[in-house]
C-alpha cells in the first residue's frame, strides 16, 4: 500500500470514528497537541474537540471528502480537499462544505494528525 493511500484509509477511519463517536478510535488519530481550528476561526485542542463530542454539543452525522491532494515531506504529509457533511451543533442541524487542510505524521506503524483547518464557502 502506498503511503497516500495509508493517509487516505487513516483519514476515512478518523472521520468514521467522529460520526460513530468513538472517542477512543478517534483520539488514536489526534496527535496530542493537534491544533484543530473550525471554519469559525475557534481553535482547541485535542481534549476540547473530544468532549465536544463526548457531551453530544457537536454530532457529525456524515462527513465526505471530495478533490483532496496530498503532498508528502519526509513523515510528515500535507492533505487537504473539501469536507462535506451534516452535523448538529448545539441542537441545530448545520450542512458543512468546507476546504480544509491537515498535517498528518505517518509512518510504518502509525498514522497521526497534527493539525487542521477548516474554511467555510
Amino acid at each position: 500500500m502506498t503511503r497516500f493511500k495509508a493517509l487516505e484509509n487513516a483519514d476515512a477511519a478518523r472521520r468514521a470514528a467522529m460520526v460513530n463517536a468513538n472517542l477512543n478510535d478517534l483520539a488514536s488519530y489526534l496527535d496530542e497537541d493537534i491544533h484543530w481550528t473550525h471554519s469559525s476561526g475557534k481553535t482547541e485542542g485535542k481534549a476540547a474537540l473530544l468532549d465536544s463530542i463526548r457531551s453530544g454539543s457537536v454530532l457529525y452525522r456524515s462527513l465526505e471528502v471530495a478533490e483532496p491532494h496530498i503532498s508528502q515531506h519526509d513523515k510528515l504529509f500535507i492533505y487537504s480537499g473539501i469536507i462535506s457533511g451534516d452535523v448538529i451543533k448545539n441542537g441545530a442541524e448545520k450542512k458543512l462544505r468546507n476546504k480544509f487542510l491537515s498535517v498528518w505524521y505517518l509512518d510504518d506503524t502509525k498514522a497521526v494528525m497534527l493539525a487542521w483547518q477548516s474554511t467555510g464557502f
